[in-house]
């Protein structure tokens, strides 16, 4: 597996979040999922409805892990009640797509780990990952055992 290098511009972000230990966002993750997609219409200026985000923050100290599902939005005109907005800064990431069953992403994860380690490229352990989810799959919409799901992560880099 190899990554692609790009740029991405600061974004202004609003949706759910759910912060936990690495079980419990196997257990509410797809149910924090569902509750997004119902409310998703309730959010105003979003950029590209069919283009969602999965933000992750990882607090190593404690084990624990925050997770934002979100869309890209103009401005902050208005955050609706339950949700959060924010702004990630324009950051340089490696850019790799996961592509097939979902069961299968930790093997893609582990590839792309090592592609990142053999590379001159460092991660930031401190800015947020993103993984970028489109048409292509929708997680608690399409089927996870799916061949053709496929979605964008991306890692950050110093």
């Amino acid at each position: 597996m190899e990554g692609t290098i790009v740029h991405v511009p600061q974004k202004h972000l609003i949706g759910l979040s759910f912060s936990g230990s690495f079980p419990m966002l196997v257990e509410y993750m797809p149910k924090l999922w569902e509750t997004f997609l119902k409310r998703q219409d309730e959010i105003p200026l979003v950029i590209s409805p069919d283009v969602r985000y999965d933000i992750s923050a990882e607090n190593r100290t404690y084990q624990m892990y925050t997770e934002y599902i979100v869309v890209e939005v103009e401005r902050f005109e208005h955050i609706p009640e339950g949700m959060v907005g924010f702004t990630i800064p324009a950051k340089t990431y490696a850019r790799f797509t996961h592509t097939g069953p979902m069961e299968q992403v930790q093997n893609t994860y582990h590839s792309l780990f090592g592609w990142l380690n053999a590379s001159d490229h460092q991660v930031d352990e401190y800015a947020l990952r993103m993984e970028r989810y489109d048409q292509r799959y929708v997680p608690s919409v399409h089927e996870s055992a799916r061949v053709e799901n496929a979605y964008e992560i991306l890692i950050p880099l110093r």
